[in-house]
């Protein structure tokens, strides 16, 4: 038998705040454990790979001209890691599910300070290069994105909206805001090499302390918000069963296929934009440094998104809540078509993406709590997002710019990707509605089959 796992709660419950102003007040009597744990996940985000890939537009010229290798060869050396990387999100999600938050996160942290600065180390040799960015990469989203989802939502049940929009998806965001203009200034004064045994020294003095001290899931279901009693123990939680389904299980429910499907898509019909913009818009009339300019503009508003979603979230009682984000998704790739010399349309046109490129990745983790449980969130959670990475962000922007190419012009592929988000759209609406608690509050072991798909595929 599970224990009792108060700390659920999908949105809308009983016990949920009904307004902003209560919500954020719930939010100020959480435990002092709990931000400890969220300055260790604002920490870990500002290092994290996502962040320090803003790094890279700098890093690929200095690293050719050192090496001789071409521009072309020595970015696809960067991007194999940024692409390949997110795989190993699944099995840290069991690592993480299994021994806890903290077993994981530190060891990792320092492995991951370490084979980040080793970088400085290679020599001219593409394979070497690659299998260092390769670890050093895996390492960051093994003792980072596969721990920080799961701490947040057992910290903040009841603000895991707001957690993942603030703490993960906002802190990755304006750090790699941040970190972009560092960089460059760095590797002008210093070289390349110097940058990474700074990133790597970074990570080692703040992230690790951070990790070490600071990083604790509740040892119990936290009590009710206000309570600042709450035990901070690491070791109970890492051996209890939590409630919820198991990793197979939830892998078939419709739940999770729509929930990929939907999130997959609207990324990547998203990125498939911004990736492309500067063909994409140069062919409509728009120079290079008024993209470059509505790109920034998107990455703003990629903030705001995250923020919106996990407010809306938290205070709905239906994932139907992510159905706006769908319409602006819809409505910025019709905007891509009256963006032809107008900077105002265009600004429209990259803020309605940028608003559902945030809102996506608040709402995926969100989705899995909310329908799985904390039984193996971590590793649902590393799969989903490992999926939309790959596919989303991967494929998408591939297959649109190879698509333009083979029929001269973006029109077809702007038709197309306005029909698949029509087509997610509608599926966001027939997203199926949250568990009761008590579905996941029931004994550990495996339900009747069937029962899963049923219970997820209620309305």
């Amino acid at each position: 038998m599970s224990p009792p796992h108060t700390e659920f709660a999908p949105p809308g419950r009983p016990g949920t705040p009904a307004s902003l102003r209560e919500s954020l007040s719930a939010l100020r009597g959480c435990p002092r454990p709990a931000w400890k744990a969220a300055i260790a996940c604002v920490l870990a985000m500002a290092f994290s790979p996502p962040a320090l890939v803003t790094a890279v537009t700098f890093l690929v010229d200095p690293v050719a001209k050192d090496f001789g290798w071409s521009h072309s060869e020595t970015l696809s050396i960067f991007n194999i890691p940024t692409v390949a990387a997110p795989f190993v999100l699944p099995l840290a999600g069991r690592w993480v599910d299994r021994w806890g938050a903290r077993a994981v996160a530190v060891p990792g942290t320092a492995l991951y300070a370490l084979s980040t600065a080793a970088v400085a180390l290679v020599g001219a040799n593409g394979v070497v290069l690659t299998t260092v960015l390769l670890v050093s990469t895996a390492l960051g989203y093994t003792s980072i994105l596969g721990v920080v989802y799961k701490v947040v939502s057992q910290w903040f049940p009841h603000h895991r909206g707001l957690g993942y929009s603030l703490l993960i998806g906002a802190t990755s965001s304006l750090a790699g805001a941040a970190l972009a203009p560092l960089s460059q200034l760095s590797i002008e004064h210093f070289g390349w090499r110097t940058t990474y045994l700074l990133i790597g020294g970074c990570i080692l003095a703040f992230v690790f302390p951070a990790q070490y001290f600071l990083m604790y899931e509740p040892a119990v279901p936290p009590l009710a918000p206000g309570n600042a009693d709450a035990p901070t123990g690491a070791g109970p939680t890492a051996h209890r069963e939590l409630p919820g389904l198991p990793l197979g299980r939830a892998l078939r429910t419709r739940a999770w296929w729509y929930t990929v499907l939907v999130l997959t898509v609207a990324a990547g019909v998203a990125m498939s934009v911004r990736l492309n913009a500067v063909s994409l818009f140069g062919e409509q009339g728009y120079s290079a440094t008024e993209v470059s300019l509505s790109v920034s503009v998107m990455l703003v508003a990629s903030v705001a998104g995250q923020i919106l979603a996990g407010m809306v979230l938290d205070r709905s009682r239906t994932p139907r809540a992510f159905v706006p984000f769908m319409v602006c998704l819809v409505l910025g790739t019709v905007m891509v078509f009256v963006a032809t010399g107008d900077m105002w349309a265009l600004f429209v046109t990259m803020v309605l993406l940028g608003v559902v490129t945030g809102a996506e990745s608040t709402t995926g983790p969100y989705l899995v709590g909310c329908y799985f449980g904390m039984r193996a969130f971590a590793q649902i959670q590393g799969i989903t997002l490992g999926v939309v990475s790959l596919v989303g962000i991967g494929v998408f922007p591939v297959l649109a710019q190879g698509a333009a190419e083979s029929t001269g012009g973006y029109t077809a592929t702007l038709v197309a990707l306005t029909a698949a988000g029509l087509i997610v759209l509608a599926l966001s609406v027939s997203l199926p509605a949250y568990p009761s608690p008590a579905a996941h509050d029931s004994d550990a072991d495996e339900p009747a089959a069937g029962s899963a798909d049923e219970r997820m595929g209620s309305h």
